[in-house]
């Protein structure tokens, strides 16, 4: 396991951001920037009129969402751990009119001068803090960047999907330009999984460069992730199953937090 100083990002998308869009290839976007922009709709209640519409995108990666957002309108801020992940983000975001902004930073140590409408932080990212109090502290700081009435989006690996889903088993996936062998190892009385990714990327012709990455993350109850936010201050803490409007249930294998800074 990682030292109590390091959280489960520390060792991962160095290498991996040079096939990482091609993985997640089919993972619905779109799909995802509706459901966040419903969610955004519904719950926030700012006090007066609502402000411009500003995103904070934490682990952003390689901006892919942060990407459409500012194709609707949003003036855009993303942080993400990962130099490499930043850099193509930054060539994505380059190409399309409007307000981006890219900040290498660790989630545990944000630090804005500002205050945003929106704030999310997608994709289990928040799986790999490894420490309960690493979990309470990002949700501090969301909370102190997050204007009034507005709201922040999360969603979480649930302990189903690493129980039954991911489990020890290992899985193989070959595309154009890439495949990876992912191998996961489970420590379910610590509530870790440890995934190690061998990666191969195409450099040229059927030349392909091997590497290797080592992946942490820790699943927390649904009640300890809402005790956490209303700790940090979050009065509106609501729990769904993904992309719908349902209470989560035990056989979900990702859920969403919705959480609300009053007004």
């Amino acid at each position: 396991m990682p030292s109590s100083e390091q959280n489960g990002l520390d060792q991962a998308y160095q290498e991996f951001a040079l096939v990482y869009d091609e993985m997640m290839r089919e993972l619905d976007y779109p799909a995802w920037v509706e459901y966040v922009l419903f969610l955004y709709q519904k719950y926030t209640a700012f006090p007066e009129r609502a402000p411009a519409r500003s995103l904070l995108d934490l682990a952003c990666g390689t901006g892919s969402f942060m990407a459409l957002m500012m194709e609707r309108g949003w003036k855009v801020t993303g942080v993400d751990q990962s130099s490499s992940m930043l850099a193509i983000a930054a060539d994505k975001l380059g190409r399309i009119k409007g307000d981006y902004r890219l900040f290498a930073q660790d989630i545990r140590e944000l630090d804005f001068d500002e205050q945003f409408s929106l704030i999310t932080c997608l994709c289990d990212s928040l799986n790999y803090l490894l420490l309960y109090g690493d979990l309470q502290q990002v949700f501090v700081l969301m909370y102190q960047h997050l204007l009034p009435g507005g709201i922040a989006v999360a969603d979480f690996n649930t302990e189903y999907k690493y129980r039954e889903i991911l489990g020890d088993n290992t899985f193989c996936a070959v595309f154009e330009n890439s495949a990876y062998i992912w191998a996961n190892y489970l420590e379910p009385g610590a509530r870790l999984c440890r995934m190690e990714i061998d990666f191969f990327a195409r450099e040229r012709g059927n030349l392909f460069r091997h590497f290797r990455e080592t992946h942490w993350q820790r699943w927390y109850e649904p009640a300890e992730i809402e005790e956490a936010a209303r700790k940090a201050g979050f009065t509106r803490v609501r729990c769904f199953s993904a992309f719908t409007q349902q209470p989560c249930q035990p056989e979900d294998e990702r859920i969403f937090f919705v959480f609300g800074r009053e007004a």
